[in-house]
């Protein structure tokens, strides 16, 4: 691992700050297309929720899917622990969540990305839509897939087929169609929501347009699948004790450089590896004194999250036991302690 600088170096700054121009950059027309494809398919929305009961209205969990899911076993202690409060997880940890037991009662997605999102739910076309594309390889947490992924696709497509139907699906309208097929042939049931992309009263607002194609509920996204779960639970479940696992945004301290989810997009602006190490910086967890390191996306999604957690005038327990993800109202707690709270300890 090379040695990361603790600030942010110029380049840093600089990039953190296109961000979001280059996102919509990126991702613009696909918003409009994947919204008008997704018209016909649009029945509830969040408005159409029903109000959860007994225990699950009391507490809840928002499972992300950063590597400390794996590390700290969040999703085993969860069942271990007979957690009984609401689960919510995000597209990436839905069939982890599977594997080890436990059904969430709402899985979250949104991204529009045509080729890799699918395969969340387990992809009918995993051989075409991995061809060519190393995303998955350089960093899926799911070792077991790595090796065998024909196989492991196959299982997870049996896997959530047969558990889809307990478990509701909260869509993005942008979602592409092989996601939204994918989904409805599951036998999720889907609640649809808009993307709050930019300012809906500005002029050629993007989120103006899409809720004139589609009239639903928008919601912050952050950017990101955690950040928009967390919102979904805390703005519309309104659950007076939230808890989140898996929310790292960032990588452990022995994580190759070419493991991280940009890397290819990085080397092409640095115009090669040398040097590379200007867009990382290193990360201490309070607490513990453990090392992390961050890159510029990942910090950017850091710093939405806190300027929506300091508005939200309510604590959020943040489980991930690592990570760079602490500030005004979220309380790093290890993972046991907020369950034993919930058992009156």
């Amino acid at each position: 691992m090379p040695n990361l600088r603790p600030d942010l170096s110029p380049e840093f700054r600089t990039l953190v700050a296109e961000i979001p121009e280059i996102g919509l950059k990126e991702y613009s027309r696909q918003l409009y297309e994947h919204a008008e494809a997704n018209r016909p398919h649009i029945g509830k929305t969040l408005r159409d929720l029903p109000a959860l009961t007994g225990a699950k209205a009391l507490s809840g969990v928002v499972i992300s899917a950063g590597p400390s899911v794996h590390r700290r076993r969040s999703i085993q202690r969860l069942v271990e622990a007979g957690y009984k409060g609401a689960v919510i997880c995000v597209d990436g940890s839905y069939v982890a969540c599977l594997k080890a037991g436990l059904i969430p009662d709402f899985v979250f997605t949104m991204d529009p990305g045509v080729k890799r999102m699918v395969r969340w739910f387990g992809d009918p076309d995993f051989e075409a839509n991995s061809r060519g594309d190393d995303y998955f390889d350089r960093q899926d947490l799911d070792v077991e897939f790595r090796k065998n992924s024909l196989a492991q696709n196959e299982a997870n497509i049996a896997l959530v087929n047969r558990h889809a139907s307990a478990t509701k699906a909260i869509a993005s309208s942008v979602l592409a169609a092989n996601v939204t097929r994918r989904v409805k042939e599951a036998g999720f049931e889907l609640y649809w929501w808009n993307p709050l992309v930019d300012n809906p009263h500005a002029q050629d607002s993007m989120t103006r347009r899409l809720f004139e194609i589609n009239p639903l509920p928008c919601l912050n996204t952050g950017g990101n699948v955690g950040t928009a779960a967390w919102v979904f639970a805390s703005m519309y479940l309104k659950l007076p004790r939230l808890a989140m696992v898996g929310m790292d945004y960032g990588y452990y301290i022995d994580t190759p450089l070419s493991c991280t989810q940009t890397y290819h997009e990085l080397v092409h602006r640095n115009g090669g590896e040398k040097g590379l190490e200007k867009f990382f910086i290193e990360h201490v967890y309070p607490g513990t004194g453990e090392k992390y390191y961050t890159d510029p996306v990942y910090y950017w999604y850091r710093d939405g999250f806190l300027d929506m957690a300091r508005k939200s005038k309510r604590t959020t327990y943040n489980c991930t036991e690592g990570g760079t993800l602490h500030g005004e109202n979220i309380e790093c707690v290890p993972l046991d302690a907020f369950l034993a709270g919930e058992n009156g300890g």
